[in-house]
């Protein structure tokens, strides 16, 4: 910013709109390109800036990544929301495979187990140690079972009531029993952790904005004199806030960047160990990072984050200064 860029663009004025355009752009271009060297011109304090703003972005997309994980996880886990059928013991072997075909078919069923009475009693003697006791009986007194897993959609507490009232009202079907309690522990520790990072990303965008609004401050304060002197010639405050709002693009661009080399080492570093932690339960997991668009969403909402604090810096404090 100085007396020379004021003047030409006010020569401009009685220019043609191609040229005011292109006088437009070549002023942001050499603004953008200066805001970039005030920063690399002071690089400790201005590299510390940029590192607090990184920390502070990564520790709600952390979290946003490690719940993304969690719940992906639980996806995974056979039975969390299970349904048991027992049917009655009198039901012919040809029924049993009928019925589990139709629940097949229905919406919301992602795969039906058999089990029938002779597997049952065979893992019920295998489980229980009493097959002497139990060889002492004239018949198996176990029902045979349809284990109903549902589908991802329809894994929630309410749509598994749903599904379990539904499935009660088969006549063939003596006792049907779904661990509820289970699964609405599972999705309210989810959801508490679903509002616990939002609530985090809320508290960290402020300081963010709050960080951006404080070091432009003080550019402000440092460019006093130089402020007052453009203002003299006739620069608007539009014009003189202008690089500002480059320096706070770049202190969210650079910050959004080095937060997502945080994010991805973090992940490097955790990768393997967990790993062989889920290999210990017989589980193929692995932990997944961010991907190329919630990448450039992360990059993007620092710079928004960055422009903003500039802007609600930069403008109040640019009309309290006048040329003396």
């Amino acid at each position: 910013m100085n007396p020379d860029n004021v003047t030409g663009a006010s020569l401009s004025r009685g220019a043609s709109v191609t040229d005011r355009l292109k006088m437009l752009a070549r002023l942001h271009k050499i603004e953008a390109r200066r805001g970039l060297f005030e920063i690399l011109s002071n690089p400790l304090s201005n590299i510390m800036t940029v590192l607090v703003i990184a920390i502070a972005l990564a520790l709600p997309a952390g979290l946003q990544i490690m719940l993304k994980n969690a719940q992906s996880l639980s996806q995974g886990w056979d039975g969390a929301s299970r349904i048991s059928l027992y049917l009655k013991t009198d039901l012919p072997e040809k029924r049993i495979n009928q019925l589990a075909e139709e629940i097949k078919q229905q919406d919301g069923v992602a795969s039906v187990e058999v089990i029938t009475q002779q597997q049952a009693l065979d893992d019920f003697i295998d489980g229980s140690g009493f097959a002497d006791a139990i060889s002492q009986l004239d018949s198996n007194p176990l029902p045979p079972v349809l284990v109903i897993q549902p589908a991802a959609s329809h894994a929630t507490p309410q749509a598994s009531e749903l599904m379990l009232a539904h499935f009660e009202k088969i006549k063939e079907v003596d006792v049907a029993q779904l661990d509820l309690d289970w699964v609405r522990k599972l999705y309210a520790l989810l959801q508490l952790a679903e509002k616990a990072a939002s609530a985090l990303a809320l508290a960290l965008a402020l300081a963010v904005l709050l960080i951006v609004g404080n070091t432009i401050r003080l550019s402000v304060q440092n460019r006093r004199d130089e402020i007052e002197v453009v203002k003299l010639v006739g620069a608007t405050d539009a014009f003189i806030r202008r690089p500002f709002l480059y320096t706070g693009f770049w202190y969210g661009f650079l910050a959004g960047v080095v937060c997502w080399l945080l994010l991805n080492a973090s992940l490097l570093w955790l990768r393997e160990p967990v790993a062989n932690l889920a290999g210990l339960y017989q589980s193929e997991f692995q932990l997944s990072g961010l991907d190329w668009q919630q990448s450039l969403q992360l990059i993007a909402l620092s710079c928004a984050l960055g422009l903003l604090g500039s802007w609600l810096s930069v403008g109040r404090h640019i009309r309290q200064i006048e040329p003396r």
